[in-house]
């Protein structure tokens, strides 16, 4: 389980990845949150890399 820090914190850096609206984040779980996060943050590395 994530704090609720943790999860502000991802859904600050998904809103700025996608663009996306912070209500569609929010009803995530903890998984998915993580998840996403992960997928968001990897290809944000990559994209370095380039």
């Amino acid at each position: 389980m994530i704090s609720e820090k943790e999860r502000q914190n991802m859904v600050q850096f998904l809103m700025m990845y996608f663009g996306s609206d912070p209500n569609h984040l929010n009803y995530l779980t903890d998984c998915m949150l993580e998840k996403t996060y992960e997928f968001a943050y990897t290809r944000t590395l990559m994209e370095c890399d380039f």
